[in-house]
């Protein structure tokens, strides 16, 4: 194969509807999560889980469109979780909470 072929360096991205709680003035611009093969494994099949349950709301309804993946990362505890979650309703820039 030739060397001179570019190669790929990101894969894909996608944008955030908000960060809950807000984050702190003097917060990196981005901040790198560095997961093993088998750890993206993992988190690739607990989004494909999460992704199959959200595409069984009616998303033709107000709520059915809210519907979102939260990816909880636990700092702390070095793990991330992948939850079900929502947007906020009409692209409100505040942090509140949306109640479940």
């Amino acid at each position: 194969m030739p060397s001179n072929i570019k190669r790929k360096t990101t894969y894909g991205s996608s944008y955030i509807d908000h960060f809950s709680p807000a984050l702190p003035e003097g917060t990196p611009k981005a901040i790198n999560v560095i997961l093993s093969f088998e750890e993206a494994l993992k988190l690739h099949l607990s989004l494909g889980q999460l992704l199959g349950h959200l595409n069984g709301y009616n998303r033709s309804t107000a709520d059915g469109k809210r519907t979102a993946v939260n990816l909880c990362v636990y700092t702390q505890a070095m793990r991330i979780a992948v939850v079900e979650g929502k947007v906020r309703k009409g692209g409100a820039t505040t942090d509140e909470v949306v109640e479940e």
